[in-house]
């Protein structure tokens, strides 16, 4: 009976040590990293962009080459649909 108690013990020391050594382990490594981190480089300057042409012509003609949905024109099939049911 005593024996099977040491062994317990023995096994449960064992696991206890072997669980510290991990955790030493695992800290060493973690500072290891951290101190060979290098710092930010600075951050790049942001190439100007060149405006495009704000006149009231050029607002003019993208505002054209936008397409609007027409909505009348939709609602008018969807009416032509509904009737032929």
């Amino acid at each position: 009976m005593e024996q099977k108690i040491e062994t317990k013990k023995g096994a449960i020391s064992t696991l206890i040590l072997v669980l510290i050594v991990i955790v030493i382990l695992v800290g060493v490594w973690y500072w290891w990293t951290k101190r060979g981190v290098t710092p930010v480089s600075p951050v790049k300057p942001v190439e100007k962009v060149t405006p495009k042409e704000d006149s009231v012509t050029a607002i003019n003609q993208d505002l054209d080459k936008v397409e609007i949905l027409d909505l009348d024109r939709q609602f008018q099939e969807i009416d032509q649909d509904l009737n032929s049911l």
